[in-house]
């Protein structure tokens, strides 16, 4: 084959014929060590595939530049190192390297058109060129993918389905959507080149756009759902491309969720149901091999889920998948839980760690709708820490949520241990659905530290510590955290409390495969909903096969001050009468797109109640409840008249009113009568939708 005129030297220029010798001279390789000493070249090049768990993601991988590694067994040299693209014998491009690192130097080089082959010159000022190296390049001949989407962005949630496999579709309302197809031949033209798709119990009712394909060049085309099957919940939707009148070549099948109804959710109330999950479970037997088993019989049948409503369109989920650790569920398909408590046994054996998310089979795991109201909603998780052989050694936790209409709540985690327990109780872990790769979601800025006098760092991932300073000193000062549950979701989940005055200081690190970042921190497939597999801390391929998480930053064995702590002498889970600590904390939580400002409002109103002059009423004892953010009272008159001093803000106040008529006829703030969006009530409870920034009075008139 003829070469190109880069590859050979004229002897026309001697001054050029020298300089370049003296070039390749220093060059020259060192001595031969390691792969060297058996034969390779001084010059390699060699075609990076690109890993799977790094960007592109999805459609922007067709099509794709390809991307040369060039290693040369000496110093970088002090002439020009040039890689050189051919395609079918013709020169289409040329790339100057840089070069880095002492023996082996290494460098790298794209090309938007795929080569044939490639050529590494050394190359002098005035031009000439020798040969160093020479790689064939075999081209991949055919890409393409697809990927189907409903056009209206829902809450998997509010389709009953939860954590949907990211290469699913899940359909509701009719079923309009669309199609994106990106495709790439690099053989040749594909004359009228055509999309197809239709659903696999309806093959004769298609849908299908035009496609040009011209040789080497990417391509994109939209094509709108087929009518939708009138009949059944699953389906497989099938995307064909093919020439016009010519064999096909290349299809795919997606599995399809159908909603015939929706369920209905409260705007703002708390429902049992089971949410749908059509992917089968991942299971993995003692000696390592895979198998899976139903959803729908996991689980015994009387045990169900359960829904948090907020009007915000936030979802909190306790679903049996996760072992009923609750969760924040985004718009987007992701989650994010605060963890649980979380031990490390007694020394008399166990296996992998001491959670409840092990008790996969809901052995001691309970859930329960204590209170879903007007004005507050109570879930209560009951739960045991077991080992991955379901041992348990005694110890209990109990964790109740309130939530109110504002999207906020609080996490009350009450811990029946022996005095030694030592325990860890939070930590942000994230889930996402099966076929996620952790950096096509998580953004880079995952959490901002929001200190409560308004200081803010914002922490970058993959976190490395000698890129981030001091940002996770802590300053003897409370914090609020926002965490981000997916790249596209405006709604973060929020966490704070007052009495935790240390910052977490285990930042989970990003892991590597091949060389390459591929996390931007801990990832793990076993949980949620896989059984059978133990604690990771590598990737692997049941990505593809269950949902997985990603846990991000742990308090670890560091707690707040609880905010209370008895010792007795009671009974273990076991039947054993013996010494027990029984202690409390509580967090505000929420999910919320407020500023910087807004959320600290939050957290000081939380950490200070406001100061109160009562009339017709007394407060309680114990006046102030941050477990439920509610200020106590007993109501004595009809009108109960209350001045609101603020010392910050007032965020959204809470009363609870024992003794109190259950009509209220009347609710004034500041003189003027609230309306009824204003406020909510429940006979008990009383919710008020403002912010007092100043003294203010509250006048309550009750009726028969």
């Amino acid at each position: 084959m003829q070469r190109s005129s880069a590859s050979t030297l004229s002897c026309r220029q001697p001054f050029a014929v020298l300089a370049l010798l003296v070039c390749v001279l220093f060059f020259s390789p060192l001595p031969a060590t390691g792969a060297a000493a058996v034969g390779e070249p001084p010059a390699r090049i060699r075609v990076e595939p690109g890993h799977p768990w790094r960007p592109p993601y999805g459609l922007d991988r067709i099509g794709q530049p390809l991307t040369a590694v060039v290693e040369l067994d000496s110093n970088p040299p002090a002439c020009d190192v040039v890689l050189v693209a051919h395609l079918r014998g013709e020169e289409i491009a040329r790339k100057t390297l840089t070069l880095t690192g002492q023996a082996p130097a290494t460098g790298r080089a794209s090309f938007e058109t795929w080569p044939t082959e490639l050529v590494l010159v050394a190359q002098s000022a005035q031009g000439e060129a020798v040969e160093l190296a020479r790689q064939a390049v075999e081209p991949v001949p055919f890409e393409a993918d697809a990927i189907a989407r409903q056009d209206q962005l829902v809450n998997p949630v509010d389709l009953g389905a939860i954590l949907v496999p990211a290469d699913w579709l899940i359909l509701a309302d009719g079923g309009q959507g669309t199609i994106d197809v990106a495709a790439i031949c690099r053989t040749g033209d594909v004359p009228g080149a055509q999309v197809t798709a239709w659903f696999e119990s309806a093959p004769m009712a298609k849908t299908l756009a035009a496609m040009e394909l011209i040789r080497d060049r990417p391509s994109r085309a939209r094509l709108a759902l087929p009518p939708v099957p009138a009949s059944g919940d699953g389906d497989v939707l099938h995307v064909s491309l093919a020439p016009a009148g010519g064999a096909e070549l290349w299809h795919k099948a997606i599995s399809t969720m159908l909603v015939r109804r929706r369920p209905h959710w409260p705007e703002f109330g708390a429902v049992e149901t089971k949410l749908r999950y059509d992917a089968p479970i991942s299971v993995r037997a003692d000696d390592g091999t895979f198998s899976s088993m139903n959803y729908a019989d996991a689980w015994d049948a009387k045990l169900h889920d359960t829904v948090v409503a907020l009007p915000n369109g936030s979802r909190f989920v306790f679903w049996r998948g996760s072992s009923y650790v609750p969760f924040w569920a985004g718009r987007h398909n992701t989650a994010l839980s605060y963890e649980w408590a979380e031990t490390s046994p007694p020394a008399d054996g166990f296996e992998d760690c001491v959670e409840p998310l092990m008790d996969k089979e809901l052995r001691y795991g309970r859930v329960r709708i204590m209170e879903s109201t007007p004005a507050r909603i109570h879930v209560r998780w009951s739960y045991q820490s077991c080992d991955f052989k379901y041992k348990v050694w005694g110890d209990s936790a109990v964790e109740d949520y309130y939530f109110y209409r504002d999207g906020f709540g609080t996490r009350v985690l009450t811990l029946q241990s022996i005095p030694s327990g030592d325990y860890e109780l939070s930590e942000f872990i994230i889930l996402s659905p099966q076929a996620t790769y952790p950096f096509s979601i998580l953004p880079p800025n995952l959490v901002d530290i929001l200190f409560v006098d308004g200081q803010k760092r914002e922490l970058m991932f993959p976190f490395l510590p000698a890129e981030q300073g001091d940002k996770l000193t802590s300053r003897d000062m409370a914090a609020i955290y926002r965490v981000r549950l997916h790249t596209d979701d405006p709604q973060a989940a929020v966490y704070f409390n007052p009495l935790d005055l240390k910052l977490p200081q285990a930042v989970f690190g990003p892991f590597q495969d091949q060389g390459q970042i591929v996390t931007p921190c801990y990832w793990g497939s076993h949980w949620p909903l896989a059984r059978g597999k133990t604690t990771g801390w590598a990737i692997d391929d049941r990505v593809q096969f269950t949902p997985c998480h990603n846990s991000v930053m742990s308090w670890a064995r560091s707690r707040p001050t609880p905010l209370r702590t008895a010792q007795l002498e009671t009974l273990d889970t076991l039947g054993r009468s013996q010494p027990m600590v029984v202690q409390t904390w509580a967090w505000l939580i929420g999910t919320s797109d407020a500023d910087d400002q807004r959320l600290v409002e939050w957290a000081r109103s939380f950490a200070q109640p406001p100061a109160l002059d009562v009339q017709g009423a007394r407060l309680e004892a114990e006046s102030y409840i941050p477990e439920r953010r509610a200020i106590r009272l007993v109501v004595e008159s009809p009108t109960v008249t209350i001045i609101v001093k603020p010392a910050t803000a007032c965020v959204h106040p809470v009363f609870e009113l024992t003794a109190a008529p259950r009509t209220l006829k009347q609710l004034e703030l500041g003189g003027r009568p609230l309306a009824a969006k204003q406020y909510a009530w429940d006979g008990h409870t009383l919710w008020l939708n403002c912010t007092l920034r100043e003294e203010t009075a509250l006048r309550l008139t009750f009726g028969d």
